[in-house]
């Protein structure tokens, strides 16, 4: 009994070591309490990544614009954008988010108004919103634990990996483990505290195009909550390439790139010489064709005997005279 009590205890002081260090970057809110299952969906897509009063006020204009979420489901995403604010974070995102949710809501249970599924036998079926729909599981069970109290961790793959990364539950856990050791550890509010510390941890990082857990300091100015920026500066001297900083490799590629021009010149030269001395034995065939166009001369000359027959054909007729 002591050593799980010990164990427990250990648990969690990680969870809350964790949960705090994140507060510390993204700050403490007070617990917000719910009656309405779409409002409080609603209101973790305006919450996420804005301050607190710029959140809350941002919901109240929403729901003194229109009379009911079916009426806000049929506005343009535009006039939605419009009522919170265009200095409102990431607005036109937050726009399209409500109005995707709001139309994944009717298209579920073809109506707007649910407030009868907020019971023991309806549970099940909001737990069912994302197999059918785009919406979040983890945000669905935030909304039960915001609305109806029920004690659950809501936790996507992506934040539990986080949570395992800064120390917060053991590495061998799976999700349904872990998720687990948190609901048996932790009561409703630091559930809520933690939940959303880590929901917007990740929000930080894989908007900046990271895929894996990031320490708290990311992105952020201030020295890490929980210490592991100096574990991570202490494996820079790791990839020690002094060598490469002096130069060495440097000197030894100089000489390589030295010879290679010169072999090049050489071979230039060769063929320079060889093309130099087949174009003067070409050249010297080239002269004799001159002797050879003497001869024809020659044969022109010779054609002397074709006028001799025509002599000996006059002789015969000069006999005749005679």
């Amino acid at each position: 009994m002591g050593k799980t009590a010990d164990a427990a205890t250990s648990s969690s002081t990680d969870m809350i070591r964790v949960c705090e260090a994140l507060e510390e970057r993204y700050g403490r809110r007070k617990a917000q309490k719910f009656t309405d299952f779409i409002e409080a969906l609603v209101y973790q897509i305006l919450e996420l990544g804005a301050q607190e009063k710029a959140t809350k006020d941002g919901l109240k204009r929403l729901r003194d614009e229109y009379t009911d979420w079916n009426d806000m489901r049929v506005a343009t995403v535009r006039e939605i954008e419009d009522i919170l604010g265009h200095k409102y974070y990431r607005v036109r995102e937050k726009a399209e988010d409500i109005k995707h949710l709001l139309a994944d809501l009717y298209t579920a249970f073809r109506r707007m108004e649910i407030q009868d599924l907020l019971n023991a036998d309806g549970i099940a079926t909001l737990r069912a919103l994302p197999d059918t729909t785009n919406v979040r599981r983890d945000m669905v069970e935030r909304a039960l634990l915001l609305v109806l109290d029920v004690k659950v961790f809501p936790c996507d793959e992506d934040q539990f990996k986080l949570l395992k990364f800064l120390g917060g539950v053991p590495k061998p856990l799976s999700l349904q483990q872990g998720a687990k050791k948190v609901e048996e550890t932790l009561d409703a509010d630091e559930i809520l505290r933690l939940s959303r510390g880590l929901r917007e941890h990740v929000h930080i990082y894989t908007g900046a195009g990271e895929d894996e857990p990031q320490i708290i300091a990311f992105g952020w100015d201030q020295p890490d909550p929980l210490g592991m920026d100096k574990g991570r500066k202490a494996e820079k001297p790791e990839p020690i390439e002094k060598p490469v900083k002096a130069g060495k490799p440097a000197k030894a590629e100089k000489p390589e790139k030295a010879v290679k021009p010169a072999k090049v010149e050489k071979a230039e030269k060769a063929e320079k010489t060889e093309k130099t001395e087949k174009a003067e034995k070409a050249e010297k065939p080239a002269a004799k064709p001159t002797k050879a166009e003497a001869k024809p001369e020659k044969s022109a000359k010779t054609e002397k005997p074709a006028k001799a027959p025509a002599k000996t054909a006059a002789k015969p007729a000069a006999q005749k005279k005679k």
